[in-house]
């Protein structure tokens, strides 16, 4: 009776959950087991009484572990008193063994879960098959090996129980009570090897058999609510898998059941809770809603303080409580809930007595917080008591532990922490050391293999970033591409072990400058964002470092729609992120960044307000001694100069070095920032300095420059830049006070610049130009010549194959001043081969480049035929990529096709590169493709003289190139760069007044009505005959000789403004008595190159006596542009000459963009008689204006023609080329030499319609003779004679001093 009293109190507790039942029951049972003799049935007694000792300490886990220790021993008493063979001999070792199975549960002791699995092994083979008990003690079995699992982590233990739970299983019938306990338990198992293994079809088959144990299980049964709560945490499982949000709301779903079934007061509604809590985080860190994590924070709460003050769970559920409380800090960056998660994790330790089994995990949750703390509060008692509480939970955890390696893995996070606020190498070290432990003691195929790797990674990301040795980059980028790896595709994990790759290919990119990483960087960050969805709090995180990534591609590459990417996506991350969030202050600082260096390219005012105004913002919502103060406050900084520089008002540079002092201060020594923040303040002061001319400024300059370098290693990206600070504070102190000693040190510091490879070649061109102008303003012009070689050798890394042509142009206006520059240099010490072949590689260097994509490799397909073909494939595409349309398209984040072309161009360039470098180590070909020599050069002359005149600020001068191949320098003392300014400025007004149309208004807008109304052309051509031309016609006097016979043919290559100029027009036209010009001596053209020249005197000559095919195309009436009606007297004036047979005339509709291009292949000469623009935002969309459209230069550039002779352009500004690119000559008349055209005949402005035909007509008569005379046909003249003659006829008609109708006509090539 006392027996059945006691299984009357247990039922009911089970049912109820009131400890004072269980209480009664094991009262009630002790009281039978002492009234019973020791004998065969008292063990039925004892088993019972054990049974009820078990269940209570499941309940209450007693600190001195009396429950369980009784347990054991009452069990096996009652084993050791049953005999073998006796009916009940299996079920009293199956119940010794639950007891040992519970005890290992809380102390982790090895012993007690193999005891378990020999009673319950021993059990299981004792009972016979079709036994009704057999299931019972397989599952229970199973139950064993499964905790082993979990607590070694060997793979045969966790097969084990699934086969043993899936024999319990078909061994129970449906319908059996059984059967939904049986399932659920199949269930578990397969969620640990899920755990384990990540693969997905063990957590797809755990959760219909859970669902099965839930429908099985009526409602109103005890087990309803456990059944709900387990199915619930498979679901959570494939969520954190997969990330379906049907997962996550199924999870809360059916948690949520299991806790409303469970009444108040029972043991295990703290269970329930605790599992709904877990969903409403994952749910939260999916979507972000604050309403989640607060209300898990509050149900986690409940639990604690449902629990009573002693019950086992109580150091558990605490423990969770600090996790839920350390993810809302994290969140909201609110510093009591990392104070109140602190302090609930060391209570949870404090009551998880030594030796129990979850003290290791605890310690390792109190760690985290520690840790969290640090992050915020940058104090360092908080990162060595994280440090040191996860050292304890390692060393409790013994060898083989399913744990350790997450343990070491927490550890090394612990470390990496306090590396990155000391800088200390121990740390790293360290770090590697425990992360690589970690990664070694996890066998592959393990789930969480990818989640070590991803650890270690980052570790050597760090060490990387801290030594900047390149081995650690490589490691990073490795490991963390094997995460990505073994993170199927579908991982919730997926997008963020993306983005971590993508960060590490940043740094990489940022440390050697290779284009290819920052382009993965791009991809892989992109498709981070794309594997997130709309709402997942970590969407912000991904977007703000795509925009990184985007800006700093743009800093190396300059594509406007990089920057604009990155604003965009960095916009959209902070728009996502709440107020309050701990991240927002980043993001703002780094959208402030993009911001700043839009500012910087475009210098539109409001982007610098803009990034002030952010970056003010993310340092006012970061408390004082947060870690990442120091580094918003340099942000802020940096800001503030820029717009200093700007605007030059003092507040902005006194705020400024204000701010990055505080930023140095609150960086301690040893932090990896501390260069760049000792590099900024020197540049605030040195700017400080330039500003009030106060000796203190430069010296701290100079003070804070030289810290900044011996911080950063050799080799790193950001050493040139900070070299040339420190070079320019050395010059400027030279420049105050004299001392010879800071010229010595300015010149070591540029010179180590350029020596920087892994900098940006833009910084390191800076460092040499500012080397060269070093010298020579105060050193010898030997070592200014030195500098120049180095600024030569850069050049064609500046502007790179692998950019648009329109980005290039963006970069030359810094360059064509310096060339002229060099030249003057190596002028000015004798070397004249030199200043040539630096003039001339300095010149049209976007169109040589065109040109040299479509060089013929006639030699290297002969001797080497698979790299030639291979180098003309490669050629053939980067020479359609560089001009295609692409760059003009304003990109938007989801615009891949734009961002894929713009990657596969500069792949295309850097295979261009490597082949050619393959090519210049063939024998006999050193030299291929390289800038050609002075005794290649010299060759343009043999025809007759070509004349380089070079306008620098340290001299101007002509070089003549003769016939003999000499060169004879003609110094210009009297002529100046500013007088060649002055006189282009000149020109352009005196256009104005005569009402012809120019496009430099903002040149003009400095000058008075007076001024703009004046007609300057008399005083201009008489200073270039007086200053320029009538020094050189002086020095080649045997043009002179042969005057009486025929003008000889001088071509002209002028630099600088004088590219502007009418050289071919030069003269004194002031009186009859002194009326002297260079057409009365010599024919004249132009040349935009050397090596085009070279190309066309290279080209096979037709037969003289076969008729040319000429393509005419006119458009007297475009519509939408004003008439033309002489255009139609034009046509009619060339058709006198022309064959029919060879002439295809395109007027009106006809003359459309596609059939003219069709149709230029077929004819050796086109005239085009239609409107043409210059346009000076972007040169390569000057056009023709053709019935349906723009004939563009940019179009023009993709054609190649092999049997063209001459183009006429008929057409307004075909030769007016752009102010910013002298050295370009970025004109339709050049577009159609690098076309094929040898001969261009252009305008220098627009011109008279009445004029066109009379220069058509004397122009093809005397370059084709009349089509209907024989003699005529016999005195055809070249085409630059043919101009020269048309020109003075039409200035014999309309007066000499009509200068602006004659003047504009040019002839450009051979």
């Amino acid at each position: 009776m006392l027996n059945n009293l006691g299984n009357v109190f247990q039922s009911r507790f089970r049912q109820f959950g009131k400890l004072e039942d269980l209480e009664n029951a094991i009262l009630a049972k002790q009281k039978v087991v002492d009234l019973t003799p020791d004998d065969a049935g008292k063990a039925r007694w004892l088993s019972n009484l054990g049974n009820a000792f078990l269940c209570r300490f499941e309940c209450l886990g007693e600190l001195e572990l009396g429950d369980i220790e009784n347990a054991i021993l009452v069990n096996q008493q009652a084993v050791d008193l049953t005999p073998d063979g006796h009916t009940d001999k299996a079920g009293r070792l199956n119940n010794l063994g639950n007891a040992f199975k519970n005890r290992f549960e809380r102390l982790g002791q090895l012993g007690d879960i193999e005891n378990a699995i020999l009673a319950m092994q021993q059990a299981v083979d004792l009972t016979p098959d079709g036994h009704a008990d057999k299931s019972r003690w397989l599952t229970n079995l199973g139950n064993s090996f499964q905790s082993r699992f979990k607590c070694l982590g060997e793979l045969r233990d966790i097969e084990n129980a699934i086969l043993f739970q899936q024999q319990a299983v078909d061994l129970t019938p449906d319908g059996h009570t059984d059967k939904p306990g049986m399932l659920n338990n199949l269930g578990n198992a397969f969620t640990s090897r899920f755990e384990h293994l990540g693969e997905l079809g063990d957590i797809e088959n755990a959760i219909p058999v859970k669902q099965q144990a839930v429908e099985l299980t009526p409602d109103g049964h005890a087990n309803k609510a456990r059944m709900l709560n387990n199915l619930g945490g498979a679901f959570i499982h494939r969520f954190e898998r997969l990330g379906e949000l049907g997962d996550i709301e199924n999870a809360i779903i059916v948690t949520q059941q299991a806790v409303d079934l469970t009444p108040d007061g029972h043991t295990d509604k703290a269970t329930w809770l605790n599992t709904l809590v877990c969903a409403l985080i994952r749910q939260f860190e999916h979507l972000g809603k604050l309403g989640d994590l607060e209300n898990a924070v509050l149900l986690m709460q409940k639990v604690v303080d449902l629990t009573p003050d002693g019950h086992a769970d109580k150091a558990a559920w605490l423990s969770n409580l600090g996790s839920t409380l350390s993810h809302l800090f994290n969140h909201l960056g609110k510093l009591r809930d990392i104070e109140n998660a602190i302090l609930v994790n060391q209570q949870a330790v404090e009551l998880t007595p030594d030796g129990h089994a979850d003290k290791a995990s605890r310690l390792t949750n109190l760690g985290n917080a520690f840790r969290s703390r640090f992050k915020h509060l940058g104090k360092l008692e908080d990162i060595e008591n994280a440090i040191l509480v996860s050292q304890q939970a390692l060393e409790l955890t013994p060898d083989g532990h399913a744990d350790k390696a997450s343990w070491l893995n927490n550890l090394g996070n612990a470390f990496l922490s306090r590396f990155k606020h000391l800088g200390k190498l121990g740390d790293i070290e360290n770090v590697i050391l425990t992360m690589q432990q970690a990664l070694d003691l996890t066998p592959d195929g393990h789930a969480h293999k990818a989640v070590l790797l991803n650890s270690l990674g980052s570790a050597f990301f760090h060490r990387f970033q801290h030594l900047g040795k390149l081995g650690d980059i490589e490691n990073a980028i490795v490991a963390l591409q094997q995460t990505v790896d073994l993170t199927p595709d579908g991982h919730a994990d997926k997008a963020g072990r993306l983005n971590n790759l993508g960060n590490a290919l940043q740094s990489q990119f940022e440390h050697l400058g290779e284009l290819g990483d920052i382009e993965n960087a791009i991809l892989v960050n992109r498709k981070a964002v794309d594997l997130t969805p709309d709402g997942h709090t970590d969407k912000a995180a991904w977007l703000d470092n795509l925009g990184n990534a985007f800006l700093r591609r743009f800093q190396h590459l300059g594509e406007l729609g990089d920057i604009k990417n990155a604003i965009l996506v960095k916009q959209q991350a902070i728009d996502l992120t709440p107020d309050g969030h701990a991240d927002k202050a980043g993001q703002l600082t780094n959208l402030g960044n993009a911001f700043q260096s839009r500012f910087e390219c475009l210098g539109e005012l409001v982007d610098i307000e803009n990034a002030i105004l952010v970056n003010q913002q993310a340092v006012d919502l970061t408390p004082d001694g947060h870690a990442s103060k120091a580094m918003l406050l340099t942000n802020l900084g940096n800001a503030l100069l820029s717009r200093f520089k700007h605007l030059g008002k003092l507040e902005d540079i006194e705020n400024a070095i204000l701010v990055s002092q505080q930023a140095v201060e609150l960086t301690p020594d040893g932090h990896a920032d501390k260069a760049s923040r000792l590099n900024n303040l020197g540049t605030t002061f040195f700017h400080r300095f330039q500003c009030l001319g106060e000796l203190g400024n430069i010296e701290n300059a100079i003070l804070f420059s030289q810290q900044a370098i011996d911080l950063t290693p050799d080799g790193h990206a950001e050493k040139a830049g900070q070299l040339t600070n420190l070079g320019n504070a050395f010059q400027s102190r030279f420049e105050c006070l004299g001392k010879p000693g800071d010229i010595m040190e300015a010149t070591v510091a540029y010179k180590k610049a350029t020596q920087n490879a892994s900098s940006h070649p833009f910084t390191r061109c800076n460092a040499a130009c500012c080397w060269a102008i070093l010298c020579s303003k105060y050193q010898s012009p030997s070592s200014a010549l030195d500098a120049y070689t180095v600024v030569l050798e850069i050049i064609p890394q500046v502007v790179w194959f692998g950019q648009t042509v329109h980005r290039r142009y963006e970069e030359l206006p810094k360059i064509g001043t310096t060339i002229n520059a060099a030249a003057a240099m190596a002028i000015s010490v004798g070397n004249l081969p030199r200043a040539v072949e630096w003039l001339e590689e300095g010149r049209n260097i976007v169109w040589k480049q065109i040109l040299q994509l479509r060089t013929p490799f006639e030699e290297l397909h002969q001797q080497h035929p698979n790299i030639a073909n291979k180098l003309s494939r490669v050629s053939l595409a980067l020479d359609k990529a560089g001009t295609s349309h692409f760059q003009n398209i304003d990109l938007e984040i989801k615009d891949k096709s734009a961002e894929e072309e713009a990657q596969n161009h500069r792949k295309l360039a850097a295979q261009y590169e490597e082949l050619l470098q393959e090519v210049r180590e063939l024998d006999g070909f050193g030299s291929f493709l390289r800038p050609k020599k002075f005794s290649e050069l010299a060759l343009v002359a043999k025809n007759g003289p070509v004349v380089i005149v070079n306008v620098a600020e340290l001299r101007c001068d002509a070089l003549v190139l003769c016939t003999s191949r000499e060169i004879v320098p003609v110094p210009l003392p009297t002529f100046s760069y500013n007088q060649a300014e002055m006189l282009h400025l000149n020109l352009l007004l005196s256009l104005r007044a005569h009402g012809v149309r120019v496009n430099q208004d903002g040149d003009l807008a400095v000058c008075s009505a007076e001024e703009v109304n004046q007609d300057h052309f008399i005083s201009v051509l008489g200073d270039l005959w007086s200053h320029v031309l009538q020094p050189v016609l002086l020095e080649i006097e045997q043009l002179y000789e042969n005057a009486h016979h025929s003008l000889p043919h001088i071509t002209w290559c002028a630099t600088g403004a004088l590219a502007f100029l009418p050289l071919h027009a030069a003269g004194i036209y002031r009186s009859d008595t002194m009326n002297v010009n260079i057409s009365d001596f010599a024919v004249s053209s132009y040349t935009t190159t050397l090596t085009a020249m070279l190309s066309f005197s290279s080209k096979p000559k037709k037969n003289p006596k076969a008729a040319p095919s000429v393509l005419i195309v006119s458009q007297p009436a475009t519509p939408g542009q004003q008439h033309l009606p002489n255009v139609v007297k034009e046509v009619e004036a060339i058709q006198c000459y022309t064959s029919p047979d060879h002439t295809c005339h395109l007027t009106h509709e006809l003359a459309t963009v596609e059939v003219v291009l069709g149709e230029m292949s077929k004819h050796e000469i086109i005239h085009l008689a239609c409107h043409g623009i210059q346009d000076m935002e972007n040169p390569l969309n000057s056009a023709f204006i053709l019935y349906d459209g723009r004939l563009e230069l940019n179009t023009l550039m993709r054609m190649s023609l092999d049997n063209a002779e001459l183009a006429v352009l008929s057409a307004c500004e075909t030769a007016t080329g752009n102010e910013n690119l002298p050295e370009e000559a970025v004109h339709l008349a050049a577009g159609m030499l690098a076309v094929g055209y040898p001969s261009v005949i252009a305008t220098m402005w627009s011109i008279g319609d009445a004029d066109a035909p009379l220069i058509a007509d004397k122009v093809y008569a005397n370059l084709l003779g009349h089509c209907d005379s024989l003699e005529s046909q016999k005195a055809k003249l070249t085409p630059a004679y043919a101009l020269h003659e048309a020109v003075k006829h039409l200035r014999e008609e309309i007066g000499e001093m009509n200068f602006v109708r004659w003047v504009p006509f040019i002839h450009f090539g051979v």
